[in-house]
């Protein structure tokens, strides 16, 4: 299922150009081309023979950055910002929004306002006037949060535990396109994970969505339960707007998580999530907060350990935004995995893909009327499919009955080659998303 996140506003590295000889080379290219899981491992080895100060300063903060260690990215960030602004050229833009998202996402909302609008006066007094739109719709997404406190958690000191639903999609209003059976995967279905949340002492079962940035609720919700609205609109998936609101406590069993800044769906744009009734979602912002998150199909719990598993064998496995590294027939792949995506034994394949395997795909795919949809998103459209599909996460294999190329995905990026979910978890024991050490793990 396609899920609310909001936009990135500059495309991180390309204005920055790294040119330098081996293994320099190697670093810059790695930087360049996004490959964080390669440039975790590869960094380890090479890091001493790297000759270029800033590239190694470069290279730290985007394996911190990536690997969801956000005070030594910032770290990073400042000493990039403040020695080697010259180095960075016209890629410094970037990095600045880099440092202020940081900023926010540690609830440090005044700070990454205030340094946002400093550096925009200090260009608007050296007569910058274009390019300028993106960092100052940025200065009023933030501002608007700089009265808040920070997102904090409080939990006992012992295992919590709390049981989860699975619950089969099913429309309230019947559709053509969405009631289509493939007649060649019948045993398709659509799938969400629930648990149950209390909020302002009203128990809400909250799907449990990997793939959603925050914590997302309908606009009809936030006038229900008295929640206050934030500033202006924001732009969420594709070009479909919402707003924000303030969560100031809700509880996971014996867990409280206090000040969210939750994502609202306006009433239209949530339509199709009434449709197939799809209630408030639990996100990212909130999953990470807690650290570790067991999914236990035996006793269809989910238990959130006080001490966090150890760090498999096969290393991180995971970046803060819940892509995954995969492999399939022998290549190294990046997944998000989406607790969000709904199909019980399929995965989605993005552009990126696609394009560099367009030769075969079309060969060996098929073409379906696929149906789908998201916040914002409806309908059913021609895709191709392939059937069947193997891909491993970590040491574990996963059989799929399809893959659907999905080139046009809201989602994709230049580096993420697809999607994959609840068909994931659902074949295995235990499913642990680490978010302290950056891995997924399966057990049988």
């Amino acid at each position: 299922m396609l899920r609310p996140l909001l936009i990135i506003l500059l495309s991180l590295f390309s204005s920055l150009v790294i040119s330098a000889q081996q293994p320099d080379q190697r670093i810059g290219e790695l930087v360049n081309t996004e490959d964080w899981f390669r440039l975790d491992k590869e960094y380890q080895i090479l890091k001493d023979s790297v000759q270029t100060p800033f590239l190694k300063v470069v290279a730290e903060a985007m394996i911190a950055r990536n690997f969801n260690q956000k005070e030594r990215a910032l770290e990073c960030l400042n000493e990039l910002l403040s020695k080697y602004q010259s180095d960075l050229g016209a890629g410094v833009f970037n990095f600045i929004i880099l440092r202020a998202q940081l900023l926010e996402e540690m609830g440090r909302y005044a700070e990454a306002a205030d340094f946002i609008k400093n550096v925009l006066d200090q260009l608007k007094g050296q007569g910058v006037t274009q390019g300028l739109d993106a960092m100052g719709y940025y200065y009023q997404h933030v501002n608007a949060l700089r009265e808040l406190p920070a997102l904090s958690l409080s939990r006992p000191n012992h295992d919590v535990s709390v049981p989860f639903t699975l619950k089969e999609l099913k429309p309230k209003l019947i559709e053509s396109w969405m009631r289509k059976k493939d007649e060649r995967n019948p045993d398709a279905e659509s799938v969400l994970m629930s648990i149950p949340v209390t909020l302002h002492g009203e128990t809400i079962p909250f799907h449990f969505d990997t793939g959603a940035g925050t914590t997302f609720v309908t606009e009809k919700f936030v006038r229900e339960k008295g929640l206050p609205l934030i500033g202006d609109s924001v732009i969420y998936t594709g070009n479909s707007k919402g707003l924000r609101t303030f969560i100031d406590s809700l509880q996971i069993g014996e867990i409280t998580v206090r000040n969210i800044v939750a994502g609202v769906g306006l009433e239209k744009e949530s339509e199709l999530l009434d449709l197939v009734g799809v209630g408030p979602i639990l996100g990212r912002d909130v999953i990470s907060a807690i650290g570790e998150t067991q999914i236990c199909m035996e006793d269809s719990t989910m238990l959130f350990p006080f001490k966090t598993s150890q760090l498999p064998a096969y290393g991180r496995n995971m970046l803060y935004n819940s892509h995954v590294e995969a492999t399939a027939g022998g290549e190294s792949l990046r997944f998000l995995f989406d607790t969000g995506n709904a199909s019980n034994n399929t995965c989605y394949l993005y552009a990126a893909y696609y394009n560099s395997h367009r030769e075969i795909i079309d060969i060996i795919a098929t073409t379906d009327t696929i149906s789908g949809g998201g916040y914002g998103i409806a309908g059913a459209r021609e895709m191709k499919v392939i059937r069947p599909f193997c891909l491993s996460i970590g040491n574990m294999p996963i059989q799929l009955v399809e893959a659907v190329v999905d080139e046009e995905s809201a989602l994709a990026d230049e580096y993420c080659h697809g999607n994959i979910g609840i068909a994931a978890v659902l074949q295995h024991r235990k499913t642990i998303l680490n978010f302290r050490d950056m891995f997924v793990k399966f057990e049988k």
